[in-house]
């Protein structure tokens, strides 16, 4: 059963850590609505353009929908050159991640590894990576680095601007396109492991120069939301920093909390006391 001082010093904390966890809620949601913020403005823009202007055209797919007339339909198997690279044993291990980025592994548990040292491919800095196994949840991207990855990554070139591409083929990712078109090897997941399923997907190419205009302005706005999410997540981890010191020092009796109301409701009810328990204000 607990005492009086320890009744109290519940309350306090679970009024005050309630708080806390309200705040970094709060904070939490701003971050999924700037991830979901971030998605609508990259399907936008590869599905229209920056100017809305002019005639548009209607694909014959009806999860592209319609697009800019001055733009121009194929297939992904006419714009990416798969490409075959040769690598060696002391090569980076890089992972294509479900996040649109390429990541070196090192000694993180990321991907699967392979002891037969054969089956990797090379990759270069500004190739484009696409995973046949996690295209579904947009993992796409354009390498930073030189370095090796396992086979189930498409490792592409393109005379094309590569970063749209990879826009473009993550937009159809965050609209669950690769899900509805491929059957999954397992749950939540789709199988592109074959270049032919890949390359034979459609793409909608505007003209060069506006690939590189609309590549900017995503990747400028790409740019500000980091920088509002880091903000947020910064805000995040000092609340939780917020929450331990204040937990111990409550409890070590560094903070002296006898004399603080607690609002009604604010706390759920203590505990009866104990015969003999008294609130004498030692610390905890």
């Amino acid at each position: 059963m607990r005492s009086l001082r320890q009744q109290q010093i519940v309350r306090y904390l679970d009024w005050q850590t309630a708080q806390i966890d309200k705040a970094i809620r709060g904070y939490e949601r701003l971050l999924a609505l700037l991830e979901e913020r971030k998605t609508a403005v990259i399907v936008h823009t590869v599905e229209n353009g920056l100017y809305m202007t002019g005639e548009r055209r209607k694909s014959v797919f009806a999860w592209l929908g319609d697009y800019p007339a001055a733009w121009r339909e194929t297939r992904l198997k006419h714009v990416l050159v798969k490409l075959n690279r040769p690598c060696a044993p002391e090569d980076e291990l890089l992972i294509c991640s479900n996040k649109g980025k390429v990541v070196k592994r090192g000694d993180s548990k990321l991907g699967l590894v392979s002891d037969k040292e054969e089956i990797y491919q090379g990759v270069h800095t500004g190739d484009l990576l696409i995973h046949g196994m996690d295209t579904w949840h947009g993992a796409i991207a354009i390498s930073g680095y030189n370095g090796k990855c396992t086979p189930v990554v498409h490792v592409c070139d393109s005379k094309q601007n590569k970063a749209y591409i990879a826009y473009y083929l993550r937009s159809l990712a965050y609209k669950n396109v690769y899900k509805k078109i491929s059957n999954g090897v397992r749950e939540n997941t789709s199988d592109f492991r074959s270049w032919d399923k890949m390359g034979d997907l459609p793409v909608i190419l505007p003209p060069i120069e506006e690939q590189k205009e609309i590549v900017a302005y995503l990747q400028d706005q790409e740019k500000c939301i980091a920088y509002l999410a880091c903000n947020f997540q910064r805000e995040i981890d000092l609340l939780r920093e917020r929450r331990t010191r204040l937990i111990a020092d409550v409890v070590t009796g560094q903070v002296d909390v006898r004399d603080i109301e607690v609002p009604a409701g604010a706390a759920g009810d203590a505990e009866v006391i104990t015969d003999g328990d008294e609130y004498d204000g030692a610390g905890a």
